[in-house]
């Protein structure tokens, strides 16, 4: 995914949903190719990030946050923190990199939803 894309799936997701706070892609990986914004996502918690969902693990850590993953598909990541610090839902694009968003805590919608959603604006673009 080049830069211009990337930035104009941000834009459109956080247009649509105040809930949407920081978003990365990684490589193949874990590397970070681009992200949002600044914040404080560096390069060993983003790999660790990717290991968790391609191995299928229990949990993963986003600064400084758990968050217990709830489904790991190849396509897709859902993951929930029970502390009220949101989800994190991710889909692999088509270029075979890894979309991540951080959603603050909803009560609008599912967690499966906004993994649909995210799933959905990576594929259709």
């Amino acid at each position: 995914m080049n830069e211009f894309k990337f930035i104009q799936l941000v834009d459109k997701l956080k247009e649509e949903y105040d809930q949407i706070k920081e978003i990365f892609l990684l490589d193949s990986l874990g590397n970070i190719i681009f992200k949002s914004e600044n914040f404080s996502l560096n390069e060993n918690e983003a790999k660790e990030i990717l290991y968790a969902w391609k191995n299928k693990k229990s949990f993963l850590n986003f600064m400084g946050n758990r968050f217990a993953i709830v489904k790991w598909a190849e396509i897709q990541l859902a993951a929930k923190n029970m502390y009220g610090e949101g989800s994190i839902c991710g889909s692999i694009t088509p270029e075979g990199e890894y979309f991540i968003a951080h959603i603050q805590e909803s009560k609008e919608l599912l967690l499966i939803e906004w993994s649909i959603i995210i799933n959905k604006l990576v594929w259709q673009n």
